[in-house]
C-alpha cells in the first residue's frame, strides 16, 4: 500500500466499507474504522448517514474519499495482538481500522499478486495465495 493513494471508499450494505487502492489493492472492512486529521477525529464509520443538524445527512464514503485520494500513503502498521490497521497518509491523516469482535473477521486486504490477509476474531492475522 505505501506509495498508493485512495482511489475511492464505498458503503456496501448492510455493514461492509470498501477501501480501493490505485492499483490493484483493496480493503473490505466490517468493523469500525477512523480518519483521524491532525490528531482528532475527522470522521468515522460510525457518522455515516447521521445528520448532526447539517443541511442533509453524512455520505461518509464521499467524505473519506475526498480527504485520502489527495494523499499518498506512507506507513502501515498492524498492532499485534489486536490487529487494528493503521495506515498514514504522511503528517496529516492515518486511517485506523480498529476490530471489536473476538469471533469474526473484521478487514481483509487483497493485492494485485492475488495474496489475501485477513483479520480473525481475537486479533490473529491469516493469509493465503489465491489458487495456493
Amino acid at each position: 500500500m505505501v506509495g498508493r493513494t485512495i482511489g475511492h471508499v464505498r458503503f456496501n450494505e448492510p455493514g461492509q466499507w470498501a477501501f480501493s487502492f490505485e492499483p490493484g489493492v483493496g480493503i473490505g472492512v466490517e468493523c469500525p474504522w477512523r480518519l483521524l486529521q491532525g490528531g482528532s477525529v475527522a470522521i468515522s464509520s460510525e457518522d455515516h448517514s447521521q445528520q448532526y443538524g447539517l443541511p442533509a445527512p453524512l455520505d461518509v464514503a464521499e467524505v473519506a474519499t475526498n480527504l485520502l485520494s489527495l494523499h499518498l500513503v506512507t506507513h502501515v502498521d498492524v498492532r499485534e495482538g489486536t490487529a487494528d490497521l493503521i495506515i498514514d497518509f504522511g503528517d496529516a491523516l492515518r486511517l485506523e481500522i480498529i476490530p471489536m469482535s473476538s469471533g469474526y473477521e473484521s478487514w481483509g486486504v487483497t493485492t494485485p499478486s492475488g495474496f489475501y490477509v485477513f483479520a480473525q476474531g481475537g486479533g490473529q492475522l491469516s493469509g493465503y495465495r489465491a489458487g495456493a
